[in-house]
């Protein structure tokens, strides 16, 4: 069975369409699609309108139609007021809702209308556990990839039955596991989660958490593909996608940029494969600071 693993990956989703589509055409159809963050609002919608390549030009004008005062509305004043207020975000949910909204077909109300089965995640803060949906026909599709996409503190928690949740990426932001147990034997893995730049020091509180977020994001995905690295029944095609690493995870005015370079990197892979592709390990090396050295875990031995 084939499985497609999309990453969380912000408003870097529309590299996640590019390499979708270039595995379309070259063939590959994925038995189903496994999603968190934003990886689950591209699965969600790869699910509720078919894996085909026409999907990936409708993914592609939703992007590319995105507005950041789409999707984070309030302006400082009320940002202020909301800390003020202890409120449990930044930002409401309220545009989020309204992106899925238009992303997801008006009748397709569950996971178990989707033309292709899906699987998204998302952490509960309550109980510090992942949740894996798709499972169960019955669960409402939109509450689910909103939950899988709420980054804390940006995004609210989303009250689901008794839990708060939250982005999936938080425990494991490429849910390599969760295809494995579904059955996948062939996994291809588009990672548009973690960067091989060093970048430049973070300056603001919003900027200082995304990277935060982002760091301990790329560590998650660096355990999830070892699992699939010693596994030797699956056959394991990890595709890193990138862009500029300065693009600021408000920024949503180069998505289209994004979906070409997307494209472009899985044609590359297909041309050329290697199942591990260089991670974290490998890409960036590690600068020298006084007095310490750089640890490197068992799991990223050899990744």
């Amino acid at each position: 069975m084939i499985a497609f693993v999309l990453s969380g990956a912000g408003n870097r989703g529309p590299l996640q369409v590019g390499a979708v589509r270039a595995l379309l055409e070259a063939g590959i159809q994925p038995d189903f699609v496994v999603g968190t963050s934003a990886g689950a609002i591209n699965s969600g919608f790869l699910a509720a309108h078919g894996a085909t390549v026409a999907t990936t030009q409708a993914m592609e004008d939703l992007w590319t139609s995105v507005q950041a005062d789409e999707i984070y509305p309030e302006g400082i004043l009320q940002i202020l007021w909301r800390l003020k207020s202890k409120n449990n975000s930044l930002f409401t949910g309220d545009g989020m809702r309204k992106l899925l909204q238009r992303a997801l077909p008006p009748d397709v109300k569950t996971f178990g209308q989707c033309k292709l089965p899906l699987y998204t995640t998302a952490t509960d803060l309550r109980t510090s556990r992942l949740y894996v949906f798709g499972d169960k026909p019955e669960a409402a599709l939109i509450d689910a990839v909103q939950a899988s996409a709420s980054v804390p503190v940006v995004h609210p928690p989303v009250a689901y039955g008794q839990a708060q949740l939250v982005d999936g990426g938080v425990v494991a932001n490429v849910p390599v596991s969760v295809a494995i147990d579904h059955g996948a034997t062939t996994v291809y893995v588009i990672n548009a989660g973690y960067n091989e730049q060093i970048l430049s020091p973070a300056h603001g509180v919003l900027e200082v958490l995304m990277r935060t977020i982002s760091t301990m994001l790329a560590q998650n995905i660096l355990q999830d593909i070892a699992r699939a690295k010693a596994d030797d029944k699956v056959d394991m095609h990890h595709i890193p996608v990138q862009t500029d690493a300065k693009i600021s995870f408000f920024d949503f005015s180069h998505s289209e940029k994004m979906v070409a370079q997307g494209y472009a990197a899985a044609q590359a892979y297909l041309a050329a494969p290697a199942p591990m592709a260089p991670m974290l390990a490998g890409a960036a090396p590690a600068p020298d600071l006084p007095g310490a050295t750089p640890y490197v875990p068992p799991y990223m031995v050899g990744l």
